[in-house]
């Protein structure tokens, strides 16, 4: 039995009439009405009464067609189904990202990403977390790869932590502080800092007194920069450090010194943020990738930043 056969005996049951019948699925009679009898042979019973005057539906043939009409919708919805999940699979990622948390990260997400689901294209948005939640929530986004947002900002999204990055300071080489291991927050020269502008990171130097321990008027940044490159390029000038996560060490590589608090150790995480309740493949297979590379980075990761207790402390 095909689908096609279902078909066929709904045409002929709505129309009573097998001319009529031929006619709206575009046959001729008798292919319709041999489509008819195999389908009663194959079923082994009676679905019409046929006379020269009139078709009329047999108790089964009444009963059978509700059952007939259910799996042609059925199918039809199965068909718009994979179609839906056809587009899916072959629609571009759009994925935002906040480049210095995450670029020690999201190769290998993205690698990951394109095992499963070989083909798909990714078009990448440099965007900070208030775009990237802007986006997700407008549609303009699938998902994001950013700091972990406020309680407030979570409203119709979700977040899933990929990795905890230590908090510290970073310092040029030739800086005194450089020779320490660790640092306990109380050491940092908090009236003499490098530190981004307060016009694109508004609650910088918040954080930066919440980390310190200290009232924000206390906080003193004598040269602000309106990036990382520029925040990099400025302590590795010497004119001062500056407080941050230890994810800058992935853009800035060996060119300063990062040193990770100790006493009250600070942590920021980092993950991937998407719309609560979403259903579309490739975002399922965002998060997929993402989940296995948190698993697969997770032992380096945690022995490389685990801060050490020593003699080298500055107190």
């Amino acid at each position: 039995m095909e689908l096609r056969h279902l078909r066929y005996f709904i045409a002929v049951a709505e129309e009573l009439n097998f001319s009529r019948a031929a006619e709206r699925l575009n046959l001729s009679q008798p292919p319709l009405s041999r489509q008819i009898r195999d389908l009663e042979d194959e079923l082994n019973v009676k679905l019409f009464v046929r006379s020269h005057q009139e078709v009329k539906l047999t108790t089964v043939g009444r009963a059978l067609l509700i059952r007939a009409r259910e799996l042609v919708r059925e199918a039809e919805l199965l068909r718009t189904r994979a179609h839906h999940l056809e587009r899916e699979a072959y629609e571009e990622l759009q994925l935002g990202y906040a480049p210095s948390p995450t670029a020690a990260i999201i190769s290998g997400i993205l690698s990951r990403y394109h095992e499963l689901a070989p083909g798909s294209s990714v078009t990448l948005h440099d965007w900070s977390l208030s775009e990237i939640l802007t986006g997700i929530k407008a549609k303009k986004l699938h998902a994001g790869l950013t700091l972990r947002p406020r309680p407030g900002e979570m409203r119709g999204v979700e977040f899933e932590a990929l990795h905890r990055y230590s908090v510290g300071i970073v310092c040029a080489k030739s800086c005194p502080l450089a020779q320490l291991s660790v640092i306990r927050p109380s050491a940092v020269p908090a009236d003499n800092l490098v530190g981004y502008r307060a016009t694109e990171f508004p609650e910088y130097h918040q954080w930066v007194a919440k980390v310190l321990g200290i009232s924000k008027t206390r906080v003193v940044i004598n040269q602000e920069c309106d990036g990382v490159l520029s925040l990099i390029a400025a302590v590795e000038s010497g004119h001062a450090p500056a407080v941050v996560a230890e994810f800058i060490t992935g853009i800035a590589g060996d060119r300063l010194r990062y040193i990770p608090f100790v006493s009250k150790p600070s942590f920021m995480e980092v993950g991937l943020v998407y719309r609560k309740g979403e259903t579309a493949e490739n975002v399922k297979k965002l998060i997929a990738s993402s989940l296995a590379f948190k698993e697969a980075f997770r032992p380096k990761a945690e022995e490389k930043g685990k801060p050490r207790m020593d003699t080298n402390e500055r107190e």
